[in-house]
């Protein structure tokens, strides 16, 4: 009689118990697609801000590689100043121009390069001030070394897709003689 008892309260899984179940496995799959793709975009957002690092970089190296030169201090970096745009390929390689071919996805990079030498009142922006640590003299106790000082700037930017404002890196430095 117990094995007729066992027979009567064993049943199989309901048709509802599995829709629950397949309901819950869905939410589980669906948060880890949401995962995943979140990790991805960000992913290429790292990606796009190192690219854009090592671009501001290279620029800024090139700068400061020419030195400033002692008299007039530092007139070798007037006119240096320039904004130009830069393709990064998704092969990884940089590019002055757009690639010919439009199925090859390339990332576009404007790069603006500002000098500013504080004895060189033309390499100064309208409406711009210089700061003080710009023009102090930088030897302690000695005249006439003020100013022998450049700034240099270099700003790349870049639209990040579903974004509408642009995104930035900005690296910068000083040079004297």
């Amino acid at each position: 009689m117990t094995s007729l008892n066992r027979r009567q309260h064993s049943r199989g899984i309901t048709l509802l118990e599995v829709l629950a179940t397949m309901a819950i496995l869905l939410l589980g799959i669906g948060a880890a697609m949401m995962v995943v793709t979140q990790t991805s975009t960000s992913n290429r957002r790292s990606l796009s801000a190192t690219q854009a690092q090592l671009i501001a970089e290279q620029a800024l190296e090139n700068i400061t590689l020419l030195g400033c030169t002692v008299q007039p201090p530092c007139i070798n970096l007037v006119g240096l100043d320039e904004t130009y745009t830069l393709f990064q390929t998704s092969s990884g390689e940089l590019r002055n121009v757009a690639p010919p071919n439009p199925e090859v996805i390339a990332r576009e990079y404007q790069v603006v390069v500002d000098v500013d030498v504080p004895s060189q009142l033309a390499t100064i922006e309208p409406g711009s001030t210089v700061p003080a640590d710009l023009t102090r003299n930088l030897i302690p106790g000695q005249a006439d070394t003020a100013g022998n000082i450049a700034h240099v700037r270099v700003t790349v930017s870049w639209l990040e897709p579903g974004r509408r404002d642009r995104q930035v890196v900005m690296l910068q430095t000083r040079m004297a003689p």
